[in-house]
C-alpha cells in the first residue's frame, strides 16, 4: 500500500483531532499522525486522501516558508510582514525560523481569543544581525531566530491591559516570557531546550 492509497476515515480523523485539540497537544498530534501514516497500518486506514499527503509534506500545521510574500497570513490575524516590520532585511531565511514563528503566532492568537478577539499588535519580531545590535537588542536575543527552536515576538492586544495579558501569559506560556508590561508589551519567546524562563525589563 502506497502513501497515496492511505486515508483515515472522516470519523477517525475527527476523533483523533478532537482528542488532541489545542497547543502544544495539537503539534504532538500531527507528529503522531505522521508516524501513523508512515507505518501505514492497513487495519486502521482506508482508501485515499490528499490531505494525508499534505500534512506529511508541510511544516507542522503550516505552509509558511521564507519566500512567502509579506501579505501571507501566518495565522488568521498575523501576516508575515508584521513579523518583519515589512522590511526585506528582516525576512526569514530558514524553514526552522518559520516553524518557530508559527508557534509563537499561534499563542498570540490564543491570547486574542481569550481576551475577546482584540487585535494583536506586534511591536517586534525577527531581528537578524546586525539589525538586532543596531536597535540595541541583547546579544544572542531570541529575536534573532538564529537556531532551530529559538525566536520571539513582542506584542500587546489593543484595548487590553498589558498587565492582564502578562499575567495570563505567565500561566499559559511554557517557555520564555519577558515582563514588559510596564513598557506596553509582553515578550513571548523560545530557546532550546524550551525551558520556562522569566525576566523583568
Amino acid at each position: 500500500m502506497t502513501i497515496q492509497e492511505v486515508q483515515l476515515t472522516a470519523a477517525e480523523w475527527a476523533n483523533f483531532w478532537t482528542y488532541y485539540k489545542g497547543e502544544p497537544q495539537q503539534e504532538a498530534a500531527i507528529e503522531m499522525l505522521r508516524q501513523y501514516i508512515n507505518e501505514a497500518d492497513p487495519t486502521l486506514l482506508t482508501q485515499n486522501a490528499t490531505w494525508v499527503q499534505k500534512y506529511r509534506e508541510q511544516p507542522k500545521g503550516s505552509g509558511f516558508t521564507p519566500d512567502k510574500p509579506f501579505s501571507y497570513r501566518v495565522t488568521e490575524h498575523i501576516t508575515y510582514g508584521e513579523l518583519c516590520l515589512n522590511q526585506e532585511s528582516r525576512r526569514f531565511t530558514q524553514g526552522h525560523q518559520c516553524e518557530t514563528a508559527y508557534r509563537l503566532c499561534q499563542f498570540a492568537e490564543k491570547a486574542r481569543t481569550y481576551f475577546g478577539n482584540k487585535p494583536i499588535i506586534i511591536t517586534s519580531g525577527h531581528r537578524p544581525e546586525p539589525i538586532n545590535s543596531q536597535v540595541g537588542g541583547a546579544p544572542g536575543s531570541e529575536h534573532t531566530y538564529s537556531v532551530a527552536g529559538k525566536g520571539a515576538i513582542d506584542f500587546f492586544l489593543e484595548g487590553v491591559s498589558t498587565y492582564a495579558l502578562q499575567d495570563w501569559a505567565d500561566k499559559e506560556w511554557p517557555c520564555s516570557l519577558g515582563y514588559g508590561a510596564p513598557k506596553g508589551f509582553i515578550h513571548v519567546g523560545m530557546r532550546p531546550p524550551g525551558e520556562r524562563i522569566r525576566w523583568n525589563y
